[in-house]
């Protein structure tokens, strides 16, 4: 893996990290949860995999994350979801493809679900740790008391201790988007192989907000529930059986 920086439509630089072996033919772009970055640990993950793969791998942060332009306060999941479309400008500009896979974890999972069906480029869409309805499930980021705090002061302020947004402030403007992007309609529109995967002991991210997306969606389609798992496949097991089931609906098996 090696650095990466590219532009995305509104001038900002994103920086993050690409593997491109000798010879490939498919390209896949991971996109990172939320508040995680391309460093996090799901990340990591499908990177020290795929280095082993003829897979032109490529993951970045969103802007208004970690190493990318742009103040924390600021970000949106709307952006996030354009920020997509420029790492994919950029693979298709310097380095071309045949296929292209989109992984979205968590809240990379919601930008990949609301971005799909717009890029006819997109081979197939892989989802991890989804949901399928923004409004129920707001919840699962944000606590009531940050609720409260974001109504009073407009905004809230992490204290996460060794995370890179400790004593960040995230604006209203972010919660405010869980009410106005509409997944069900933007997983309806697509129409290519769609696979989720999700913790069947997923803390984060309750099963039935899977299921809920996978009912939303169009065929062919598949959901795996992987037996004991939490919301990032935390143990060993967990994250081996999940990039076996990845890895054989990228071959097509």
């Amino acid at each position: 893996m090696k650095p990466i920086q590219f532009k995305n439509g509104r001038g900002q630089t994103l920086r993050g990290f690409i593997h491109v072996p000798q010879q490939y033919d498919t390209v896949i772009v991971f996109l990172h949860g939320f508040p995680s970055h391309c460093a996090g640990f799901s990340a990591s993950r499908y990177a020290k995999l795929l280095e082993r793969t003829n897979y032109l791998f490529l993951t970045f942060d969103f802007s208004h994350t970690d190493t990318s332009d742009g103040k924390f306060e600021d970000k949106l999941m709307s952006n996030e979801v354009k920020d997509i479309r420029s790492a994919i400008d950029f693979l298709d500009k310097n380095y071309g493809f045949k296929k292209l896979i989109l992984i979205g974890h968590s809240t990379g999972a919601i930008d990949g679900a609301l971005y799909a069906h717009t890029d006819s480029r997109i081979t197939k869409l892989i989802l991890t740790g989804a949901v399928g309805n923004l409004k129920t499930s707001v919840r699962f980021d944000f606590t009531d008391v940050q609720v409260r705090d974001f109504w009073k002061n407009g905004h809230i302020i992490y204290d996460a201790p060794e995370k890179w947004y400790h004593h960040k402030k995230l604006k209203k403007s972010f919660y405010d988007e869980f009410f106005t992007l509409d997944i069900p309609t933007a997983i309806a529109k697509f129409k290519k192989p769609l696979l989720i995967v999700h913790g069947e002991k997923d803390e984060d991210v309750e099963l039935k907000a899977a299921e809920e997306l996978f009912s939303l969606a169009n065929q062919p389609k598949k959901m795996v529930v992987i037996t004991g798992a939490d919301h990032s496949f935390t143990q060993p097991k967990h994250g081996k059986k999940l990039l076996k089931v990845v890895g054989k609906f990228i071959e097509g098996k």
